[in-house]
């Protein structure tokens, strides 16, 4: 999978290596693996998920530290995984 970084300021595909960060980790997404797993500081990871959350429709909840994904809006979470095996 590529990293948070390889992508331009701005670009979605930054949000979306977090969001397939938070599937593949499951109980341990956390801010801190996370941001390990893809490349970028914990706040960026914050704000890519608050972002893909109000930009898509997403609904990630938050149980504890542990990040989790219950409703992927308007994107399809095999299309976004799809865009980041380049």
């Amino acid at each position: 999978m590529r990293s948070y970084k390889e992508f331009p300021k701005g670009d979605a595909r930054r949000y979306f290596t977090v969001l397939v960060a938070i599937v593949d980790l499951g109980g341990d997404a956390t801010l801190h693996y996370i941001s390990q797993r893809v490349g970028c500081t914990r706040a960026e990871a914050q704000r890519a998920i608050e972002t893909a959350a109000e930009q898509f429709g997403m609904d990630i909840e938050k149980a504890g530290p542990v990040y989790r994904i219950t409703g992927w809006g308007a994107l399809d979470k095999r299309e976004v995984r799809k865009l980041l095996e380049v």
